[in-house]
């Protein structure tokens, strides 16, 4: 079923325009609401128009009164020029906006006409209120080592700063430290809230090795003041163009129609700055292949006319997901999934990246996961083993769970309720960077990620009751195998605790195989959608004894569990442990949210400026949690807070109770939710 679809489309997918797509869209600076994107978007939509696809773009207002959903939005801003100089004890010139768009701060405010000349004065752990004290910074630029979203606040706000200078580089482990990348610029934004105590100002970015010799010119300077010599001031001078004004918002989308109202929609966000290739120009080539290549074969007759369209959406990341979503609600029920393209045409042995299908989180049950999976298993056998036995792949993959981060996440809320699996390259040395260009994409990957896409949006186009049978069994398949693993990797947890603690890990360790099975039974009901009402009856009975099985499985598991703990020795009985403050708080409480989707949080501290520094310092001090996301997913204003926290910990391993408690009353004090007692 799967094969026959996939070999179809390898013989039309191609790489070679693909890659051509990346490269015409690598050419444009496409900066969310900015003419730059704009001209991007006209592109697609004449790409897609070029290749018989009903296509246009979407306009929606940028300025500072519109709200899609939770996501405010914000001023069309235009990059123009931006210099910057060293004057003195050394000139030089620093960096060019013309030459390198990275270099700018996206979203500077003008310098006064002429330039700025100022002292500068660098800050170490700018991101903190006690690395300021000391230092006259007022009317200064200050050069930092932190990313500027973190440091604008306290520089510029608090103690009057005129411009900010960053050689922040963002580390990726294993594959990319300062030294790494010595001449890349890292990609930087400011996001004005309009208000009045959010004070313009204007930055540059410098690479590492810019970064040190400005930083080696201060050092000097400093130890010729604590050796009793007069040194010449270190100054820059920086001339930055730029305007903002009330503009628009672009979406390009093309469209595939089918045979019923109901949809399938591919999503590859376009922004980026000036020439960002991988991220994402390279999803936005993909998708315009996809659409290309689908269109053709169903125009020929290859393949039939699906029962559900195929829609492609091509937004600035988030904004633009938001916004169609918004202005689209009353067709949101008819979104059957989704697949979201994000950074997928790296070549992997200069990226050092892996290609995964990211399934959605488990609160939005889904088919969608183990399809993009199995599509996947078959793409990847690509060459034979030396007896021509066995298939192999010639690129590194796999699967995933949710981390979100992209437009996938928007979708797979389960307030909006369109399972989104994610495809991407990660982790790539040279993300969120000036180079990453286009001699790191690889048209040979851009194919294979162009043919899982479009075997996966026509499968879903076209099912009905046999495909959604069929995968049903191949759900069940991969089900079974997911149990031993985590029977083996929970028995490995077990081991790595104190003694006196294993009873606590294995009774969750139990509770874990039950609540993969829950949601297992979830993701088959699923399929439902897919075979339509007049054959869910007949569905349903067909994947009952699938469902009887994942019991029994469940159950062996479990005794497998038990019988090898107790065989290594582990104590499997103990005491039941009493709740603490925060775990009584979150038992009393439920959370609604107040907006659809996501809470867009970019603005949260511009709505609570005073909560800005014990949040900063208390995030500090919570960092290893990461389920916030998945947090979200489960708060259905049913749940307390404490079976949030419970289940968020069950998908994902990570529990701060107390973080959920003190973060859900932020959020209530911003107006993203409501909480009962």
């Amino acid at each position: 079923m799967i094969k026959q679809l996939v070999e179809t489309l390898q013989k039309e997918v191609s790489a070679t325009r693909a890659f051509r797509h990346v490269s015409e869209v690598v050419r444009h600076h496409r900066i969310q609401a900015s003419p730059g994107f704009r001209e991007a978007a006209e592109y697609c939509r004449a790409a897609l128009e070029a290749a018989g696809v009903a296509a246009e773009v979407a306009f929606y207002p940028a300025d500072l009164k519109r709200a899609n959903w939770s996501d405010r939005s914000f001023l069309e801003w235009e990059g123009i020029s931006g210099e910057l100089w060293v004057k003195g004890p050394e000139e030089y010139r620093v960096s060019s906006y013309a030459e390198e768009k990275h270099s700018l701060v996206q979203r500077s405010h003008s310098t006064p006409p002429g330039g700025v000349e100022a002292e500068l004065v660098v800050v170490e752990k700018a991101d903190e209120d006690a690395s300021y004290q000391g230092l006259a910074v007022r009317g200064k630029v200050v050069m930092v080592d932190r990313s500027i979203r973190d440091v604008k606040h306290l520089a510029v706000d608090v103690y009057g700063a005129v411009g900010i200078i960053s050689d922040f580089l963002a580390e990726i482990p294993p594959v990319r430290n300062r030294l790494d990348l010595p001449d890349a610029v890292q990609y930087t934004s400011f996001w004005w809230s309009g208000r009045s105590d959010d004070v313009p100002c204007w930055g540059f970015v410098l690479s590492p090795r810019q970064g040190e010799r400005l930083r080696k010119l201060w050092a000097k300077q400093q130890q010729d003041r604590g050796e009793g010599r007069d040194p010449v001031p270190l100054k820059v001078r920086a001339v930055v163009e730029s305007r903002f004004y009330e503009g628009t918002i672009e979406n390009a989308i093309g469209f595939i129609p089918g045979e019923t109202a109901e949809e399938v929609i591919v999503v590859a966000h376009l922004c980026h700055p000036q020439a960002s290739a991988n991220d994402n120009a390279s999803g936005v080539g993909v998708a315009l292949e996809v659409a290309r290549a689908l269109n053709q074969l169903i125009s020929e007759g290859k393949l039939a006319r699906p029962r559900r369209g195929i829609r492609f959406l091509l937004p600035p990341e988030m904004t633009g997901t938001y916004a169609y979503l918004a202005e689209n609600e009353a067709t949101i029920p008819n979104l059957v999934a989704g697949v979201n393209l994000d950074m997928v045409g790296e070549d992997q042995a200069k990226c050092r990246s892996v290609f995964q299908v990211e399934y959605p989180p488990l609160a939005q049950p889904s088919f969608t996961g183990d399809l993009a999976a199995r599509i996947l298993q078959e793409i990847a056998n690509e060459a034979r083993n030396l007896a021509g036995t066995s298939g192999l792949p010639l690129f590194r993959h796999a699967l995933t769970s949710f981390s979100g981060g992209s437009d996938h996440y928007i979708l797979s809320d389960p307030t909006v309720g369109v399972p989104c699996p994610m495809l991407i390259q990660w982790p790539d040395r040279y993300y969120h960077t000036s180079q990453d260009t286009l001699d790191k994409v690889d048209p040979e990957m851009l194919k294979r990620v162009g043919v899982l896409t479009a075997a996966y949006a026509y499968f879903i186009a076209n099912a009905g009751y046999r495909e959604a049978a069929w995968l049903a069994h191949e759900m069940f398949a991969r089900f079974a195998g997911e149990l031993n693993r985590l029977v083996q990797e929970e028995l490995e947890r077990a081991g790595g605790a104190k003694a006196e603690g294993r009873w606590k890990v294995l009774s969750l360790a139990e509770a874990r195989l039950g609540f993969r099975m829950e949601r297992k039974q979830a993701d088959l009901a699923s399929l439902a959608r897919l075979a339509g009402a007049s054959d869910r009856s007949r569905l349903e009975e067909a994947i009952a004894p699938l469902r009887q099985q994942m019991e029994e499985l469940t159950a062996a598991a479990r005794g497998r569990l038990r019988a090898a703990a107790r065989a290594l020795g582990y104590d499997t009985e103990g005491q039941e442990s009493t709740l603490d403050q925060w775990e009584e708080k979150a038992a009393s409480r439920v959370v609604e949210r107040a907006f659809r989707g996501p809470w867009s949080t970019r603005d949260l501290f511009d709505r609570l400026p005073h909560r800005r520094e014990e949040w900063g310092k208390f995030q500090k001090e919570h960092s290893q949690f990461r389920g916030m996301t998945v947090a979200m997913y489960w708060m259905d204003g049913q749940r307390s807070l404490l079976e949030v926290a419970d289940l968020t910990e069950l998908e994902t391993g990570s529990r701060d109770v107390e973080y959920l408690v003190r973060y859900t009353e932020l959020l209530e004090e911003a107006g993203y939710v409501r909480i009962r007692q």
